[in-house]
This record gives C-alpha cells, sequence and structure tokens, in this order.
C-alpha cells in the first residue's frame, strides 16, 4: 500500500522541481504580451501570475544557498560560464535539474527495486544511490563540457596571437586587431571567437580594457588566457610594445604544448608496461613454452 503513495509523492517532486528549474520570465514572451493602452495609447506590458508565490521561491532560494550575490550563486554561474552558458536563469535550470534527476533515477528504479528480492536495507541503499547520483549527474556533465570547452580555446590560441600580431603590426590598434580576429576565427574556431568579439562588446559598450579582459579569464577559466590578460594589462598600462608581448606569448604557448606532447611521449613506456604483463606477456609464454610442456608431460607418461 506504501509502494504506490511513495511513487506518487516521488513523481510530484520531480515534477514539480522541473517546473521550477524551467520556468523565467523570456524576453521574446514579454513583447509578445505587450498591449497597447485604450486611453492613454501607452505600451505596457501585462504581467502573469508566477506559477508559485515568490516568497516561497524565495525561501527555497535561501534554503538552497542560490539566491543573487551569494557565494555559491557566484561559484556555480562563473563554471557555467566557462561551460558557455550565461544567463542567470542557467544557475536555476542547473539546481533545478539537479533536484530533478535526484527524485527522477529512484522514481524509474522504484519498480524494478521493488520487484526484486531484496531486504529492506539493500532497498533503501539502493535508492539512496541513485538519489545521489542522479544529484551529482548534471555537475559531472558540466565538468566535461567545461573541460571540452577549455581544451579547445588552448588549442586555437597560438593560432589566435599569430593572427592579432600580424595585424597589430599592420597597424591595427588591439580592439580593431581583437575584432579583425574574431571575424577570420568565426568558422574554425567559434569558441574563442565568441569570446574575444564578447571582448570587444563589453569596450564598446563603456567598460575599461582591462576590465574586459578580466572578464574573459574568468569567463574561460583557461591559465593561459589569463596569463595572455595580465601581459596586455601591463602592456597597456606601461605603455611597452603590444605585438612584441603577443610574439613571446605565443611563442611560450607552442614551447609549453611541445613540452607537455613530450611528456606524455616519455610516458608512454611506462604505460605500456601493465598491458604487456597482463596480456602480451602470459601469450608469448604460451607460445614458446607450450611446445617443451607438452613433450615433458609425454615423457614423464612414458
Amino acid at each position: 500500500m506504501m509502494a504506490p503513495i511513495l511513487f506518487g509523492l516521488l513523481l510530484a517532486g520531480a515534477a514539480t522541481c522541473l517546473i521550477l528549474a524551467f520556468k523565467g520570465h523570456s524576453p521574446v514572451r514579454k513583447r509578445l504580451q505587450t498591449r497597447l493602452h485604450p486611453e492613454q495609447g501607452l505600451i505596457r506590458v501585462e504581467e502573469q501570475s508566477p506559477i508559485l508565490p515568490a516568497g516561497f521561491v524565495k525561501s527555497c532560494e535561501e534554503k538552497l544557498g542560490i539566491e543573487k550575490e551569494s557565494p555559491k550563486f557566484k561559484e556555480i554561474k562563473r563554471a557555467l560560464a566557462q561551460a558557455g552558458f550565461h544567463r542567470d536563469r542557467d544557475v536555476a535550470v542547473l539546481v533545478g535539474l539537479k533536484l530533478g534527476l535526484a527524485l527522477a533515477l529512484p522514481i524509474m528504479c522504484l519498480p524494478w527495486v521493488l520487484g526484486r528480492p531484496w531486504s529492506k536495507g539493500f532497498m533503501i541503499a539502493a535508492l539512496y544511490l541513485l538519489l545521489v547520483a542522479g544529484f551529482y549527474l548534471p555537475s559531472l556533465v558540466l565538468s566535461r563540457l567545461v573541460a571540452s570547452r577549455q581544451k579547445r580555446i588552448r588549442e586555437a590560441l597560438p593560432d589566435a596571437l599569430d593572427l592579432m600580431v600580424v595585424c597589430v603590426e599592420a597597424g591595427q590598434g588591439l580592439n580593431a586587431a581583437m575584432k579583425r580576429v574574431a571575424e577570420e576565427m568565426q568558422r574554425t574556431e567559434p569558441t574563442l571567437a565568441a569570446e574575444i568579439l564578447q571582448v570587444n562588446l563589453e569596450i564598446g559598450a563603456g567598460a575599461e580594457r582591462e576590465q574586459a579582459l578580466r572578464h574573459l579569464a574568468e569567463r574561460t577559466g583557461v591559465e593561459e588566457v589569463s596569463s595572455l590578460c595580465n601581459i596586455l594589462i601591463q602592456s597597456d598600462r606601461f605603455g611597452t610594445s603590444i605585438a612584441q608581448a603577443l610574439k613571446v606569448q605565443s611563442e611560450t604557448l607552442r614551447t609549453t604544448r611541445r613540452q607537455k606532447l613530450e611528456e606524455l611521449a616519455a610516458k608512454t613506456p611506462v604505460k605500456l608496461v601493465f598491458p604487456l604483463l597482463m596480456f602480451i606477456f602470459p601469450a608469448i609464454l604460451v607460445v614458446i613454452l607450450g611446445p617443451a610442456a607438452i613433450r615433458i608431460s609425454e615423457n614423464l607418461l612414458k
């Protein structure tokens, strides 16, 4: 009797979490809701009542520690930005997915678990493991997305620096050079091109170049990009040659990449020891010692 009730409660909780995750105020929806005031002829937006009371939503955010400007909110937002998600609403989506999957996995596996001849303690432990796996699964996917995006940026950075050096030596300023590099790399490396273009947009909107470059380093989370931003900030502050600084940084990146490849190549023999001992060496022993063992056994049996 308790199993259907538990199943219904978990299903309702999962549906509530998913609704909270994907609930938001879309700018397109607001524009579509725009109406003309019948008396004054002014444009107004008809506000819709939220799905849940604002006080309840705020209380949930405080309980989860994801209210705006909180350390946890900033940490999640930084990780999402490094994965390519820059909206504030994405934080609520991620938290909602974590809570929803934490309830959805036990719900989906509940009939299978209850149909097994297991003890109650083992069933509770299995459901708890599914809950934990569902809660941490979005974080694992997010970390993989961050690592993949950072790898693409890291691999495309030396080529972008070479193009930027050519543009700067041709007489263009740093902002114009970054814009030209972003346009040239839009098809081949859209991730890095979008980040460089975002820097130009921030500068065009009135932000200082130093602040825009620091935002770039924070959004990407790549050590090489952070080092490049620091070099550009120092060159801009002290008036040194930007082209020379970019050349030095490009050579440093290529040297670092070559050293990492050499390090991986040096580790290859050590990594091959275990497959050789586990799979190849036993087969060689069978081929070499097999005939001798057969002859010895035949001689002993005579």
